[in-house]
């Protein structure tokens, strides 16, 4: 046995998967159908739209379908002339599947002349403004197929700011004589193709700038995008995780455990996760919001619950939250903009208490007091990064605890104390292997995206949708940018892209749809039956290998 192998063995297996294409992209050439020409997703933006996306606002909607070779006409005699493309993984890139939007690119781009280049933007948008890229080969593309991460090219660590920045791209393109220019990522990256679209049609840059929707937390979703690359893997991955948590909760059958799942601005990988895994409870962050909940009612929310399964004799539990649920929270989401607030006026973390209003003051004090140093010290360094770092899981067990100590003294609760294990499973998650739906979807788009170049679709991002069906029966299609841009309305504190301005946002769970409605009508037998499952690891064969994405095929019956 080679111990000195670098390489696993499932790295090697999954590394010679060949990934599914949609019939429509099965020989590699495709014909184009524009549909209806589109207009901005809120009316009350339009104008704003307008205004600030001129030059590529109101192009239609557009289909790929299979296009049969011309009697007479063969592959030899067709000759693509040589084209030049650009990748940049952007700030959410870091997701399972993202290397195979590159793999897709690639093939597509090789496939129509084998002279033809792809470059990689090392660093993401400081690679493209800097003209740091690499050419992509086949011999360095092979260890990367179906892999996790995103380490061939790593990722953003910011936007595209401003005009420099955007001068500064298309100096880079016109360098690199790029014929295309291909953006990876969630909402924000999509946001910079979106300007990046606009500004290159208006200096007459001939780069065809377009998106592909890759983001783990899946909150990259409207009515023309299903679903993101990333997702399905990480929900599949940490609800084995959780599985795993629930039956060790049932064997002890004394703990609770808190379990923080990734999902800053959504709760998407939350809602999905309590489909697979069948949690006690889940507490997403949109429902506490809607319902304008307080910490203190969020505290007795989860002792409710707790004191139901006492009363019929059971000790354990698991509990699920989504990342941003602490910003969901009314009085916190209160005091973290006052916080925020301070600290952009310069004022430093160890003054910050004493000039907070009275009640948030107040409120600082009651919490713990690792989580009154999270909530200065990781705003102040992290940035919007911040909520990972925000133990909101350990916050919650400490309330619950001492919620129940009071009602023990009150005589209403009678239980032994509450043993709480906590958990934040989230960067576990980023560098999984992908799952085969991510591997098909994500080569599926980077082969979209070439043929978007080809066609010359400047401002798109590339869509598949009907993804609750068989790789079979995907359509392929794709979407301008300035179809999915919306004003955001919410407060200038708030941990938005950036609050105010026009930009692809993230889309929140829809509390009105039918896994919403399924979760809340199953939520009593959940909560105290234990209907745990166990999902097991990913399947890349056999059964539950081309598993779907739960609330993708629910949402697909509504």
């Amino acid at each position: 046995m080679d111990m000195e192998n670098d390489t696993g063995i499932m790295q090697k297996l999954r590394s010679l998967f060949v990934p599914q294409i949609p019939p429509a992209l099965e020989g590699g050439r495709v014909q184009l159908l524009r549909g209806d020409t589109t207009s901005a997703a809120h009316s009350a933006d339009e104008d704003e739209i307008r205004k600030s996306f001129n030059f590529t606002y109101g192009q239609p909607l557009v289909q790929f379908v299979s296009q049969n070779l011309v009697d007479g006409e063969n592959e030899e005699n067709i000759c693509p002339a040589v084209t030049r493309v650009g990748v940049v993984f952007g700030m959410e890139a870091e997701s399972p599947g993202a290397h195979n939007v590159i793999a897709g690119i690639f093939d597509a781009l090789k496939a129509h002349n084998n002279k033809s280049i792809l470059f990689g933007f090392v660093g993401g948008t400081e690679g493209l403004c800097s003209q740091n890229a690499l050419v992509v080969t086949d011999d360095m593309l092979k260890s990367y197929r179906n892999q996790g991460g995103s380490d061939l090219l790593e990722q953003s660590s910011e936007k595209i700011h401003d005009f420099q920045h955007m001068e500064e791209a298309r100096r880079s393109c016109i360098t690199l004589k790029l014929d295309g220019l291909v953006f990876v990522g969630g909402c924000s990256t999509n946001t910079d193709a979106a300007r990046l679209a606009e500004y290159f049609k208006s200096r007459k840059c001939q780069t065809t700038v377009v998106g592909v929707p890759v983001t783990l937390e899946g909150d990259l979703k409207n009515e023309f995008v299903e679903t993101d690359v990333g997702f399905d893997t990480v929900c599949k991955f940490s609800s084995q995780l959780i599985g795993n948590i629930c039956l060790d909760a049932l064997s002890a059958g004394k703990y609770y455990f808190f379990i923080r799942l990734m999902g800053k601005e959504a709760s998407h990988v939350a809602l999905e996760c309590s489909f697979q895994s069948h949690p006690n409870l889940v507490i997403l962050g949109e429902e506490v919001a809607t319902s304008n909940m307080t910490l203190s009612q969020v505290t007795n929310r989860i002792c409710d619950a707790v004191q139901a399964r006492a009363d019929k004799g059971k000790y354990h539990g698991v509990i699920v939250l989504s990342e941003g649920l602490i910003e969901n929270i009314v009085d916190t989401q209160l005091l973290i903009q006052e916080i925020k607030g301070l600290l952009k006026e310069g004022i430093s973390t160890q003054k910050c208490p004493s000039l907070l209003s009275p009640w948030a003051a107040a409120l600082l004090k009651s919490l713990p007091l690792l989580i009154q140093k999270q909530l200065l010290e990781e705003m102040e360094t992290e940035g919007l990064n911040y909520l990972s770092n925000i133990e909101t899981e350990k916050l919650l067990a400490k309330l619950v605890e001492e919620e129940l100590g009071k009602r023990k003294e009150a005589g209403t609760y009678t239980a032994k104390k509450l043993d709480s294990v906590c958990h934040f499973l989230g960067y576990r998650s980023r560098g999984a292997l992908p799952s085969n739906f991510d591997c098909n979807y994500a080569f599926t788009l980077g082969q979209l995206a070439f043929f978007l170049v080809m066609h010359s679709l400047n401002g798109y991002m590339a869509t598949v949708t009907n993804l609750s069906q068989p790789v079979s029966k995907w359509r392929c299609g794709a979407v301008p940018f300035t179809a999915m841009l919306t004003v955001d309305k919410r407060p200038k504190d708030c941990n938005a892209v950036i609050p105010g301005e026009l930009a692809i946002h993230s889309e929140k769970v829809n509390l009105k749809g039918k896994p919403i409605r399924l979760l809340l009508q199953n939520a009593e037998k959940r909560l105290m039956d234990d209907v745990y499952i166990s999902s097991g690891p990913i399947q890349y064969q056999g059964p539950g290998s081309d598993s779907r994405i739960m609330t993708v095929s629910i949402e697909a019956e509504d």
